[in-house]
C-alpha cells in the first residue's frame, strides 16, 4: 500500500474531502442559474422562529440572563427516549411561573423562554416546525 504522508514541502498531506461542494448543496441547495450579482447578496434564509411570540406593550421588558441560565441548568429536554416530555413541561412551567414582569402577559414570557429549555434533537425539532406554528 503506497500512501505518502510526507514530502519535502508538506509534512502531512491530507486530501481535500471528496465532493465537499456537493455535500454542502445537499444541506443548503443553491439555485442552478446563479449569476455573479447573486453572490453579492445573502442567500434567502428563513430565520423566523416556529414560535409566534405575542407583542409586549412595555418598553423596558428584558428577560434576565440568570433566568435563562437557570432553565438551561435545571430543565433541559433533549428528546432522548428516556426523558418524559410532560415532566419537562411541568418543570419548565414551574420555574417560569415564578417570574412576573409588569405589563407582560405570562404567555409572552413562556413562549420566549421555551426554546432555551430544548437542546439536541428537541431543538432541531422545534427549528423544523413551520414558522409561527406554536402560539401557546
Amino acid at each position: 500500500m503506497e500512501h505518502q504522508l510526507e514530502d519535502d514541502n508538506n509534512p502531512l498531506q491530507i486530501p481535500p474531502p471528496a465532493h465537499a461542494e456537493e455535500q454542502f448543496d445537499e444541506v443548503a441547495p443553491r439555485p442552478a442559474n446563479r449569476i455573479l450579482r447573486d453572490y453579492a447578496r445573502p442567500d434567502r434564509f428563513n430565520c423566523e422562529s416556529s414560535i409566534r411570540k405575542p407583542p409586549v406593550a412595555t418598553n423596558n421588558f428584558e428577560i434576565r440572563t440568570g433566568l435563562i441560565q437557570t432553565i438551561q441548568q435545571s430543565c433541559i429536554f433533549t428528546g432522548d427516549l428516556s426523558e418524559v416530555p410532560h415532566s419537562h413541561l411541568i418543570d419548565f412551567l414551574e420555574l417560569v411561573e415564578t417570574t412576573k414582569y409588569n405589563g407582560v402577559p405570562p404567555e409572552a414570557i413562556k413562549l420566549r423562554l421555551f426554546p432555551f429549555s430544548l437542546k439536541g434533537e428537541a431543538k432541531t425539532w422545534l427549528r423544523n416546525l413551520p414558522q409561527g406554528s406554536i402560539t401557546t
